[in-house]
């Protein structure tokens, strides 16, 4: 039964040198629900879709690679499921009663919260490769042939389009969700760009390369604060840069840089080969964690802790120090995302299953 499950426990750092310290001690299994049961022939699956929350009813939305959307209350059951043309690829985005979708099939789709039924779609023509962004009205959404598309929320009426033809070389698959800060949106491209897009035109304010030379340049993570953007550059480079004119602040090597996320006075990039923690001001390295496996979906801040899914399962990081505290693997590890909702955390696992956990602390 799904509540035996509870008490699972992470690998403590460094093969259990340091025990699991007092302040998060149990990540417990609240229930699973098998969304995508792995084909015999299937090898290495990913499940890239993931969960997204809604606060007011928490209600929680998931899409996998078969093309299913499936809504769930807070105690498991299942509301309803739609089926697109094709897989998902990232979370849904879920917003006053509408959970708004884009699939590989190449369509966005606005979808009721509470009955299941569609209430529109757009056909794009290209597979979607990031989770709606919503601004004044419209939704924005980058796909993986390195577009911008903007359509009106209550409509799914067009608004505007952008898009890089420049990409040269080799590139790897994904992409970076928009990203609305300082009165732009932004956006990285498979050839190393990031461009900064006026939110109701989409006329490009400007472009700039942050991608060090060589193939692989996606620029597939963005972040901003008060004062700068920040975009990870799979080439070998975490950059910073000037909101308004695109110049760069300041650069540091990361090989492998694929996620960023700006909180706490830090900038963290994860990588191939793990996660950095970065000086907002300088780029100066805070502290640096190894991960076993390879770190795959957007990191989070629950709580007090950083989560970084991965290869291995869910590393739960002190968030001051890089310190692991726990790994919980839910089953052929993590490539989605997580969604949270307080103490509750959702997990697509790459076998398929979405997985409710309660954090105590």
């Amino acid at each position: 039964m799904p509540h035996l499950l509870a008490l699972i426990l992470a690998i403590p750092e460094t093969l259990g040198l340091f025990p699991p310290p007092p302040a998060v001690r149990y990540l417990t299994v609240a229930w699973v629900r098998a969304l995508a049961p792995a084909d015999l022939l299937d090898w290495q699956v990913e499940e890239e879709g993931g969960p997204a929350v809604d606060p007011a009813s928490r209600m929680v939305v998931c899409g996998v690679r078969g093309g299913a959307l499936r809504a769930f209350r807070e105690d498991g059951s299942e509301l309803w499921e739609f089926q697109a043309g094709a897989g998902f690829a990232v979370p849904p985005l879920v917003r006053e009663g509408v959970v708004y979708a884009g699939s590989l099939d190449g369509r966005l789709y606005a979808i009721d919260l509470g009955s299941g039924r569609e209430r529109w779609r757009y056909e794009a023509g290209e597979e979607i490769g990031s989770t709606p962004l919503f601004e004044n009205g419209l939704l924005l959404v980058a796909t993986f042939q390195d577009s911008v598309i903007a359509v009106e929320a209550d409509s799914g009426v067009w608004r505007w389009h952008h898009r890089r033809d420049q990409r040269e070389g080799f590139s790897i698959r994904g992409t970076a969700r928009p990203l609305l800060a300082h009165g732009n949106v932004y956006a990285g491209y498979s050839d190393g760009y990031v461009s900064a897009l006026d939110p109701l035109t989409g006329v490009v304010r400007w472009e700039r390369r942050v991608a060090p030379s060589g193939d692989y340049a996606d620029v597939d993570g963005l972040a901003a604060d008060g004062s700068a953007v920040y975009a990870a550059a799979y080439a070998g480079a975490v950059v910073a840069l000037d909101p308004k004119t695109g110049k760069a602040l300041w650069e540091q090597k990361a090989p492998g840089a694929t996620r960023l996320l700006a909180a706490d006075g830090r900038i963290y990039a994860v990588t191939t080969g793990g996660v950095l923690a970065l000086s907002p001001r300088d780029g100066s390295l805070r502290w640096k964690r190894e991960l076993r496996g390879v770190p795959a979906g957007q990191p989070s801040r629950v709580g007090k802790r950083l989560l970084v899914p991965g290869a291995k399962g869910l590393a739960v990081l002190d968030p001051a120090t890089g310190r692991l505290l726990k790994v919980f693997d839910p089953g052929s590890g993590i490539s989605a995302p997580t969604a949270a909702v307080g103490r509750r955390i959702y997990v697509l696992s790459n076998a398929g299953s979405l997985q409710a956990i309660a954090v105590s602390e």
